[in-house]
């Protein structure tokens, strides 16, 4: 994380701009703001937020009744052509109903002088360094030398997103997306470890609705998955998802392009249907559920996570922010409709599994739960309708 705040190995420009839009934001009367605002923006265009954070700190006790009074006098010039009276007492009433206004207007302006001023002085001062001292230490992701295997397989998993020749804020933001979801979301974990670590457990998995393809590349990576596949509508992410998978050395694993609603489900050892369902109808997602079971071999698993409509408070905080991501369009879903657990359970014992309900949510404040659904070794399915 620190890494990632310090946006890398950066240039003497983006050094440069860091510590200007620091010292802009610093100048702005936002009080309270500045910590969030500047890790924000630094994390965003991939500058140095520790940097840029110090510069802020221009509005320090001292500084600041400073910044706020020149403010107040460049608004007023450009407002009323003249300069206000500060020097002696001032009504209460004409402060309140015109500093305000000269310090929106004069704030930005002083806060682009300074930011570029300081800014200059960061470029040069960076340049020299540089050209005397060198660029220094360049190694950006480095773990420490007891970190868990998980750990070590999570940063393993998302630098194939994010190759050391490949700098773009893509593909750094890949890295991060993979990295966070694998580390901080429990069910990547959860399904490694769902028949213990044998190798190749899991057997030929299939994931519906893959997305990135993080978790097929991460069972196969771990060793406990022998082969990996998924479908995703999501041209772009199955594309990312196949680089990362043929990245040396290459994984067995294959990503194609597809509608979960009407795709080819091969059949498979493990099936994988994470946080899918919901978005689509219900008769949409009886339908998906019952060829994903299908798809079960003998001896098998159908892996389901949902939200649980029927988990209180927990329940309540999934749907929020389900919605909120697909209202902006960060989720590609068409809608967001849950299904009790409870429900799912049973169209899935209707298709031969015998289901299992575990928590999944871990230390996050949502309703998930991991639905494992077991095909007997030897059984008949049944009969498509």
């Amino acid at each position: 994380m620190w890494c990632d705040i310090r946006g890398g190995d950066l240039s003497p420009g983006r050094i440069a701009a860091s510590v200007a839009l620091g010292a802009f934001i610093g100048c702005l009367p936002i009080f309270g703001l500045h910590l969030p605002v500047v890790l924000l923006l630094c994390l965003r265009f991939r500058l140095d937020g520790a940097l840029a954070y110090l510069a802020a700190n221009i509005s320090n006790p001292l500084m600041a009744p400073l910044l706020i009074a020149g403010e107040i006098q460049v608004g007023a010039i450009l407002l009323e052509g003249e300069l206000p009276d500060i020097g002696g007492r001032v009504a209460l009433g004409d402060a309140i109903s015109s500093f305000p206004k000269y310090l929106v207007v004069g704030a930005p302006i002083v806060g682009a002088a300074v930011g570029v001023g300081l800014g200059v002085f960061a470029w040069v001062s960076t340049s020299l360094k540089r050209r005397f001292f060198g660029r220094g230490n360049r190694h950006l992701y480095a773990l420490p030398a007891n970190a868990p295997l998980w750990v070590v397989a999570a940063e393993r998993v998302a630098a194939r997103y994010a190759p050391p020749d490949d700098t773009s804020p893509s593909a750094k933001a890949q890295f991060n997306y993979v990295r966070i979801k694998l580390q901080m979301d429990p069910i990547a974990k959860l399904i490694a470890d769902i028949d213990g670590d044998t190798r190749g457990a899991l057997g030929e998995v299939f994931d519906i609705g893959t997305g990135r393809g993080q978790l097929p590349i991460l069972l196969v990576e771990l060793g406990r998955a022998r082969r990996g596949a998924g479908v995703d509508w999501d041209e772009a992410k199955v594309r990312d998802g196949a680089r990362a998978a043929l990245r040396s050395p290459a994984l067995d694993v294959e990503l194609t392009q597809g509608d979960a609603r009407s795709a080819e489900v091969p059949d498979a050892d493990t099936v994988l249907l994470i946080d899918l369902l919901h978005y689509f109808k219900v008769e949409e997602q009886d339908a998906i559920l019952r060829r994903a079971a299908r798809a079960v071999r003998p001896g098998g698993r159908l892996l389901v996570r949902e939200a649980d409509t029927e988990r209180g408070w927990r329940s309540f905080t999934t749907l929020l922010e389900e919605k909120v991501f697909t209202t902006l369009r960060f989720n590609r879903g068409e809608r967001v409709k849950f299904w009790a657990s409870r429900d799912l359970a049973r169209v899935m014992s209707e298709e031969g599994l015998a289901v299992e309900i575990l928590p999944a949510w871990g230390k996050t404040p949502f309703s998930n739960v991991l639905l494992v659904g077991r095909r007997a070794a030897v059984s008949v399915r049944p009969e498509e309708n």
